[in-house]
């Protein structure tokens, strides 16, 4: 349940899926396909408001990047859905990356673009007094489970196949899930809020070079107190994403990695905080125990079952 004693109807898309749900949510639960009108039709009767977060997240292997064409069309479908069933508002999670491809400036990628193109169809409905609407634009999710470069270099640093990182003067911001749930739940439930587009970040900026250090600190190892010259992380970087790209191996380190390390990735998280009332309660360090647990217990678990298939 959400605030207010909200009935929540979750999509999924095979039988199999009910079960990773909350069993309050089971019988709730509607199968659909975000690229079969009909079955949205379905899913979006008798629904006040929609929270749209589903579809495929981007990867750090620029070469390996998610279709950027279904990105638009389910957007499309939903919102044709939606207008047909008269709901009353649309909860958009989009990515920071729309930001990026907006402005022109960062990490502007294909994905991105298809953000915003999404962004787009709901702004227009909106402008046209169709539907209501609030897009979110989170910054790299952390918690338990996470994925991308950050659980990378935890995994790497556990196993001890990660050099030291050049000093890296690159800050990033990012975003606890129980902080992203807040930002969702405050847009579903906010008043005179329609048409906006929000940035959601935890506040803080993060240095590349602290966030390694305090990894050590957690896996109780000892940081080296050399460091690899940039140039070979960048040659390294560039051959990791040569290799993924052909096929020959599996990881999300590639050129745009080492970009993306040594430029600052900052966003503003100040309207969001003034107007939706957003309050960060966690940031990635007092969250790093309980992720790098997770992360090594979860490779643990691939290991031994590796070792039985052998």
């Amino acid at each position: 349940m959400l605030p207010g004693d909200w009935n929540v109807r979750a999509l999924i898309r095979s039988p199999l899926q009910r079960q990773d749900l909350p069993i309050e949510l089971r019988d709730q639960a509607v199968l659909a396909d975000l690229l079969d009108t009909e079955s949205l039709s379905n899913a979006c009767d008798s629904i006040h408001t929609i929270l749209h977060l589903a579809g495929e997240a981007h990867v750090g292997n620029e070469h390996k990047q998610p279709s950027t064409h279904s990105i638009v069309v389910t957007a499309e479908n939903l919102l044709t859905a939606a207008l047909q069933a008269g709901v009353r508002r649309i909860v958009f999670l989009s990515s920071s990356l729309a930001e990026s491809a907006a402005s022109g400036v960062g990490d502007v990628t294909a994905y991105g673009k298809a953000k915003l193109a999404a962004e787009a169809l709901f702004s227009n409905a909106c402008i046209k007094g169709e539907i209501e609407t609030v897009i979110l634009r989170p910054v790299n999710v952390y918690g338990a489970g996470m994925k991308g470069n950050i659980a990378s270099m935890i995994s790497m640093i556990a196993g001890g196949r990660l050099p030291p990182l050049p000093s890296i003067a690159g800050r990033i911001s990012l975003l606890g899930v129980q902080d992203l749930v807040q930002a969702i739940i405050l847009a579903m439930n906010s008043e005179n809020m329609n048409g906006r587009t929000f940035m959601i970040t935890d506040g803080q900026a993060y240095s590349i070079s602290e966030i390694e250090a305090a990894i050590y600190q957690v896996l109780g190892k000892t940081a080296p107190t050399w460091r690899t010259p940039a140039v070979i992380l960048y040659a390294a970087s560039v051959v990791a994403g040569l290799l993924s790209k052909a096929g020959l191996r599996q990881g999300s380190i590639s050129a745009r990695t080492y970009r993306n390390l040594m430029n600052d990735n900052l966003f503003d998280n100040a309207p969001i905080c003034k107007e939706l009332g957003f309050e960060p309660s966690i940031d990635l360090y007092d969250a790093l125990p309980e992720i790098v647990e997770n992360i090594i217990s979860t490779s643990e678990k691939q290991n031994k079952s590796q070792t039985r298939t052998k």
